[in-house]
C-alpha cells in the first residue's frame, strides 16, 4: 500500500466534513464524509443511523448520493470523519464503502494513520481492495 501525504485541498475537504459533523451531527449522525471530484466539486453526507436493523446508511454513500444528483460521476478523494473525547478522527472506509469508490475510478481515500489527525495520508482505494468482489482488474 502506498501512502501519498495530504495536499491544501485534501486538509480543506477533512475540515469541511469536520465543521459539517459539529453543525449537524446528532445521535443519528456521527459521522461525516466528504468527497472531491476530478473536476474540483465537493460534496458532503452524513451517516444515518436510525437504530434499527434494516435502515442506516454510511455517510460516504450520502456525500457519493449528492455527488451523483448533481450529475458527477467520478471521484478524486474521500473521507469519513467521527467524534472523539478529543476532538475528532479520520475513519477508513467500511467494505461496502471501499466498493463504493471503486464504482467511480480508483479515488484516494485519506486514513489516520496514527493517534492524531495529523497523522493522515492517502491511499488509492485499490491498494485497500485490489480485488473487488465483481472481479475486474484493479485499476
Amino acid at each position: 500500500m502506498k501512502l501519498v501525504k495530504l495536499n491544501g485541498d485534501d486538509m480543506k475537504l477533512v475540515e469541511k466534513a469536520r465543521l459539517l459533523l459539529e453543525k449537524r451531527g446528532s445521535d443519528i449522525s456521527g459521522v461525516s464524509a466528504g468527497v472531491l471530484t476530478v473536476g474540483g466539486e465537493e460534496f458532503y453526507g452524513l451517516c444515518i443511523d436510525a437504530k434499527t436493523a434494516t435502515v442506516g446508511m454510511c455517510a460516504e454513500f450520502s456525500a457519493v448520493g449528492a455527488m451523483v444528483t448533481a450529475g458527477e460521476r467520478k471521484i478524486s478523494t474521500m473521507v469519513a470523519v467521527t467524534r472523539r473525547e478529543d476532538g475528532y478522527a479520520i475513519l477508513p472506509p467500511c467494505g461496502k464503502c471501499r466498493d463504493l469508490a471503486r464504482a467511480f475510478g480508483d479515488p484516494y481515500v485519506i486514513l489516520q494513520t496514527g493517534g492524531s489527525v495529523r497523522d493522515a495520508a492517502k491511499v488509492r482505494v485499490s491498494g485497500l481492495v485490489p480485488y473487488p468482489w465483481d472481479g475486474a482488474p484493479a485499476r
